[in-house]
């Protein structure tokens, strides 16, 4: 089937590529499209937008290592559509886990493993600059250093930590037992811990599928397996270990020493907890009775857990099975999102559960938590998890071959204000996920899809579960007068990443002026009286950002005590005042509804009153507390009778 149709896909693959995100869920952006297939998409994402996405192409009948750069619109920045080859050194003919990472100065940092030397599994690093070049040589730098095929050095993970070094670690496969293998690199690819790094190796059994992430300062955490048993049997115990950037071993602690981990549970949930702690996740049966059961656990900063011995059960529930946890962390409010998949007793049917934990493992939504995707017979599984402004995201597989992504805040409801967002629909089967996350929210998801031989696409998921590119808006936008007739606009950058090429300001709903776009303030002069809306919106080269909220203010044209509306005969004194005044009021129309509206020097609305006012005179008390007047400055009282306004500007010293 495939071969039928891949002169489509090339020229699909094209177009996607020098376009933008795709926003539709029938098209997601065709990565990689080839005779060949490709496999195992990584993705990391710079401080600046722009996105790396690694896979293995197979289209020469031997596996290499590829990379491509897009930017943050998802546009290809390197040759499309194929990129850059980082390796053609010789692979087995299967492939076991790698990883992929950027620096803090928006370099890809790349572990895998391959055959180069005499035939045996070796691990290496590269880092790729956004310019392509290869800053750690053309062949990277060689981890592990084995040579004898009675060894093998497999599925190697990655961390840059906060000091820009990086630290990657791996399971070394030995006739006697597994054992980990672990090594910091500089920036410019020294390895900081001797050739052959610290190895871990256990009294008995394996130590299995290394994990890390950052502690405090510029310490790690390090997760890893205790294994005994058979291998494909194992009594699995997890550990983490926290390390110096001098490689010493600050403690070791047990997360859970219950066994019941199956052998094919790897590489688990390990996310930071913000305090130089970790929070994991993991799916066991402790009780061997063929019911799986999700626990999490919290280690702190010092190598404690908070959380129950052995790990918090996240789902009480005596029915369902749950498996394959993903956890979002909340690190300001100490939360734990945890989503999983939950199956009938005979796994024959799957859907979709959350919960939400405490940093002391309490379940705060119940003990069963909630079903989000009820049980039926298409395949339901989660793929990733993470935490943003606007809540916990689950990004998920539904349907057997579709992905969706979902968000929920801290009280259960929905934290998009689209509810849930279809990220993919093409039907074709799906496998090997990952997906990255930028620091202002918008995620980007890769994945294998196919048949047969199988492609790379990626979908762009925006802060508000949206898809495609999203232009941000400039941010904070305020107005003050500038008496008599002037206002001066201020605002911050749209983002510390994406610099506009330029802000255009309406007034009024109509263009009024455009500045560059490294300029944040702007002042408009020559007014006349009356009431003014502004928003701003950032260019982007041809695109443009939403508008941002409306700012209003009251331009006063008149004296002080002035009258713009003489039938409405306003007055105001003392002025200034401290405590209390009296707005006058004197009127000869019959008896209409009245609005009086109090405004501050940026235009916002800080009281409002409607009340009914006759023909004659009326003097209303005016206290800062009815209206809402908390500090000493100019406020703008303005009256609306039937059709006719008036304002009149005051001043309060507290």
């Amino acid at each position: 089937m495939k071969r039928t149709i891949i002169v489509i896909l090339a020229s699909v693959l094209l177009t996607s590529l020098l376009a933008q995100w795709s926003s539709d869920p029938q098209s997601p952006n065709l990565i990689a499209g080839f005779t060949g297939e490709q496999v195992m998409p990584k993705v990391a994402i710079a401080p600046n937008g722009n996105t790396y996405l690694c896979r293995f192409d197979n289209s020469s009948g031997s596996y290499k290592v590829w990379l491509q750069l897009l930017s943050p619109a998802g546009e290809a920045l390197w040759t499309a559509p194929e990129g850059l080859m980082v390796s053609d050194h010789s692979q087995m003919s299967w492939l076991t886990e790698y990883d992929l990472d950027v620096d803090n100065d928006g370099n890809a940092v790349i572990v895998f493993q391959d055959i180069r030397s005499a035939g045996t599994n070796n691990v290496v690093a590269y880092k790729i600059s956004s310019a392509g070049t290869f800053a750690w040589g053309a062949d990277g730098v060689a981890l592990s250093l084995d040579t004898s095929t009675d060894y093998g050095n497999m599925s190697p993970v990655l961390f840059n930590s906060s000091d820009n070094s990086s630290y990657a670690a791996w399971q070394r496969l030995g006739p006697a037992n597994t054992t980990i293998a672990f090594n910091r690199l500089s920036a410019a690819g020294q390895k900081l811990w001797g050739d052959n790094g610290i190895t871990l190796v256990p009294t008995e059994g394996s130590y299995t599928w290394p994990q890390i992430t950052q502690a405090d300062g510029d310490n790690i955490l390090l997760k890893y397996f205790h294994d005994t048993g058979p291998f494909w049997s194992p009594n699995r115990h997890v550990y983490v270990a926290k390390y110096t950037p001098d490689g010493q071993q600050l403690w070791n602690t047990v997360i859970t020493n219950a066994g019941g981990l199956p052998a094919w549970h790897q590489l688990i949930p390990f996310e930071s907890d913000g305090a130089g702690g970790a929070i994991l996740a993991w799916y066991e049966d402790r009780e061997v009775d063929m019911d799986q059961d999700v626990y999490a656990q919290r280690v702190t900063v010092a190598g404690s857990v908070t959380m129950p011995a052995n790990g918090a059960l996240i789902s009480v529930d005596p029915v369902n099975q749950q498996y394959y946890p993903k956890l979002a962390v909340d690190t300001v409010n100490e939360r734990v999102y945890a989503f999983y998949r939950i199956t009938d007793a005979n796994q024959n049917q799957a859907g979709l559960a959350r919960q939400m934990l405490d940093f002391s493992g309490n379940r705060l939504w119940g003990d069963t938590g909630f079903v989000f995707m009820d049980l039926g017979v298409a395949e339901a599984s989660t793929v990733g998890a993470y935490y943003t402004a606007q809540g916990a995201v689950c990004l998920y597989e539904f349907g057997g071959d579709n992905l969706g992504a979902a968000c929920w805040d801290s009280s259960g409801n929905s934290g998009w204000p689209e509810g849930p967002t279809v990220i993919a629909s093409t039907g074709d089967t799906k496998y090997h996920f990952d997906h990255a996350v930028h620091p202002e929210g918008w995620a980007v998801l890769a994945w294998e899809q196919g048949f047969n031989n199988m492609d790379i696409y990626a979908m762009r998921i925006n802060a508000n579960g949206s898809l495609g590119m999203e232009y941000p808006a400039p941010r904070g936008l305020t107005a003050t007068l500038l008496p008599p007739d002037g206002v001066r606009l201020d605002w911050l950058p749209p983002s510390l990443y994406m610099d506009p090429d330029g802000y255009y300001i309406y007034m009024n709903g109509e263009l009024a002026q455009v500045v560059a776009g490294d300029v944040l303030t702007h002042d408009i002069t020559n007014l006349t009286g009356g009431n003014y809306e502004f928003y701003l919106k950032a260019r982007y080269g041809d695109n443009y950002s939403e508008p941002t909220e409306t700012v209003t203010v009251i331009i006063v044209s008149i004296d002080e005590d002035a009258v713009p509306v003489p039938s409405l005969g306003l007055r105001f004194y003392p002025n200034p005042f401290r405590g209390s005044a009296i707005l006058e009021i004197a009127t000869t129309k019959a008896e209409e509804n009245c609005r009086i509206s109090v405004y501050d020097l940026r235009g916002r609305k800080l009281a409002e009153h409607n009340f009914s006012l006759g023909s004659g005179d009326h003097e209303l008390p005016v206290t800062p507390e009815a209206f809402n007047l908390k500090e000493s400055g100019i406020y703008f009282f303005q009256l609306q009778l039937g059709n006719e306004t008036g304002a009149i500007r005051m001043v309060l010293i507290k």
